[in-house]
């Protein structure tokens, strides 16, 4: 006879018909996976445990009592019971994760059992944590990507993150995660210490070339040449070269620059009053919407000056950058028409960003969606190349959202193909740096000439939440 973990009554299986019928299954589930063996907290729990081999197959129970709940929340609560509430499965069943992962997402959202947005992070967290450790890189870069557009993630999501970008040496990117993760775990000392030892790690890592030692280089026990192989051509592909990256006794240097500290690189300085009329319009095109991890792949700009656009080369500017441990996707190529190939022997953006800032000078950054997109890139970019960008930044999204009234569109809307239409500007080439650029500047000029520089800045809550390339 077994006991029933919740009346503790002889019972044939863990949990006896009386308590099946009115007990919540899933909160029990999670509750088995938080349970600590001998904590004190559950004394019935603690002297089921005691009578196992080994106290922590206690919560191997899930499995048992899942049995009956109905997909995909069957097979969550046993992702998560095999993660014991961390942040990665066992090797050997990363394989019915693949098998089954796509099922966990494709459910009728009407399904009482659907999956939470917060449950769906939580396994591509895990999922991710899986194709790293099996050399998906790949795949996983793409998951990675799809999680840094959420926000408050679980911390477990938040360790593979870290990890993943600290071991294939995007260094600022895992530092990026660790401080989001300390901000919202701060209280939780379990948690931080986690995180503390991740930042050992990326610190160890970053500093490899300094202390005369090597980067991180998967050593797999099988294939290692083929494995390491993979690893490498990964980093290739997103642009960073291992034979490149680390020093050794021959004096090799890294290829790229040592950036300005976050902490010591200025904010970009956002002024709202509409009362100026020589600026520079810029745009830029990029790998993704993260202004974490995505990188700069076009820079466009045009100088206006009193209110005057001249599109001729003395003007405008416009390059192609090399995209900064990223690769072109093919969705990026399907919007802006850029390919790998346009922007293979690009310059880099520390190369391209000083001629950049050459020619806007002392002038206004004016840009569409700019404080919460371009402006963060260009911050990067300024970081890269060594220089302070002081330049004050004006957005013109923030700007027509304070117009939204007489304009008669919804603030949340606003997009820059949608103002163009309304006002009778022509986007020729939309999605491409200078053409949007030159798009915005008219946008500007035309919202000034009909409206002045009134603005209602109580409507900046709902902005920005929309990017666009």
């Amino acid at each position: 006879m077994a006991i029933c973990i919740v009346c503790g009554k002889e019972s044939d299986s863990c949990l006896c018909e009386a308590c099946k019928e009115k007990t919540d299954i899933k909160q029990l589930s999670i509750d088995i996976i938080n349970y600590k063996p001998e904590s004190g907290d559950n004394p019935l729990w603690d002297n089921i445990a005691r009578e196992m081999n080994y106290s922590s197959n206690f919560m191997n129970i899930v499995f048992a009592i899942t049995s009956d709940i109905k997909s995909p929340e069957k097979e969550y609560l046993r992702i998560i019971c095999m993660a014991r509430n961390g942040a990665n499965i066992p090797k050997a069943s990363r394989p019915w994760l693949y098998e089954i992962y796509t099922s966990l997402f494709s459910e009728n959202s009407n399904n009482p059992n659907a999956l939470s947005e917060e449950e769906k992070n939580r396994v591509d967290g895990i999922l991710l944590g899986a194709l790293f450790m099996d050399y998906r890189y790949t795949e996983a870069d793409e998951i990675a990507g799809r999680l840094l557009e959420k926000n408050e993630l679980p911390w477990q999501v938040y360790y593979n993150l870290v990890d993943f970008f600290s071991k294939t040496r995007r260094y600022d990117e895992a530092s990026e995660s660790i401080e989001i993760a300390e901000k919202l775990y701060g209280s939780k000392s379990y948690i931080i210490s986690n995180f503390s030892k991740l930042k050992e790690q990326n610190d160890k890592y970053r500093n490899a070339e300094t202390d005369g030692k090597k980067e991180y280089m998967p050593n797999p026990k099988e294939n290692r040449d083929e494995v390491k192989q993979i690893y490498i051509d990964f980093l290739a592909s997103i642009g960073i070269e291992i034979e490149m990256s680390v020093s050794d006794k021959s004096g090799r240097k890294s290829r790229y620059p040592v950036p300005i500290p976050k902490d010591q690189y200025p904010e970009p300085k956002e002024i709202r009053e509409a009362d100026f009329d020589s600026f520079v319009a810029f745009d830029l095109e990029t790998t993704g919407f993260s202004t974490s991890i995505d990188s700069i792949i076009e820079i466009g700009a045009i100088k206006v000056v009193d209110g005057h656009i001249v599109e001729t080369a003395e003007f405008t500017f416009q390059e192609l950058v090399k995209p900064f441990k990223r690769s072109v996707k093919q969705e990026v190529t399907d919007v802006t028409g850029i390919t790998k190939e346009d922007v293979k022997d690009a310059r880099e953006m520390w190369e391209v960003t000083p001629d950049f800032l050459r020619f806007v000078g002392n002038s206004v950054l004016l840009g569409f969606n700019n404080m919460k997109f371009d402006s963060k890139f260009l911050v990067r970019a300024g970081r890269y190349s060594q220089i302070k960008i002081e330049n004050p930044h004006f957005d013109v999204k923030r700007y027509a959202a304070g117009l939204s009234d007489e304009l008669g569109i919804n603030a949340k809307d606003i997009s820059l193909s949608i103002l163009a239409d309304k006002l009778g500007i022509e986007n020729p080439r939309a999605h491409r740096a200078l053409s949007d650029a030159i798009t915005t500047a008219k946008v500007y000029i035309k919202l000034k000439e009909k409206y002045g520089d009134a603005v209602d800045n109580s409507l900046d809550d709902i902005l920005g939440d929309i990017d666009e390339w």
